[in-house]
């Protein structure tokens, strides 16, 4: 086995690992999520009420309520904080897990009104209480 198959796979672990490094040296004190989708977390931060959402493809800032907020792409999810306030990091990451479930819970009322479309229902009631949400169909005649 020649030296250059070893070296490129060493190569290749090494500069990973640095950028891995770099990545993580922006978003010291940052908390994990277990968010992994850039449109889903802008989309929770716009339910928060956040403004001044500034994005990249690995990156997000926003003005929240507890102060500037910092997410950073690590690996496959987002790290998130507040900037100058360790203990409303928790306070923030808490209501970004609800307000996710919010704008998941949405996108998928979305997808089985338009199923129930195609299928020929029709919507007869929606009740949307205590977080739950209960749609009634009935078949179009």
């Amino acid at each position: 086995m020649s030296v250059e198959l070893l070296l490129i796979p060493l190569g290749i672990a090494a500069a990973a690992a640095w950028r891995e490094s770099r990545n993580t040296d922006l978003c010291q004190k940052c908390k994990t999520t277990r968010i992994t989708d850039h449109t889903l977390l802008i989309e929770a931060l716009h339910v928060l009420g956040a403004r001044d959402i500034v994005h990249t493809e690995d990156t997000v800032t926003a003005v929240t309520q507890l102060g500037a907020a910092t997410f950073q792409r690590v690996g496959e999810v987002f790290l998130g904080r507040i900037d100058d306030d360790e203990q409303a990091t928790d306070t923030m990451l808490a209501d970004l897990e609800h307000a996710v479930g919010r704008v998941l819970q949405a996108r998928n009322v979305a997808v089985v009104r338009q199923h129930a479309r195609e299928l020929g229902l029709r919507l007869v009631t929606e009740h949307a209480t205590d977080g739950t949400v209960q749609l009634v169909f009935e078949e179009e005649r």
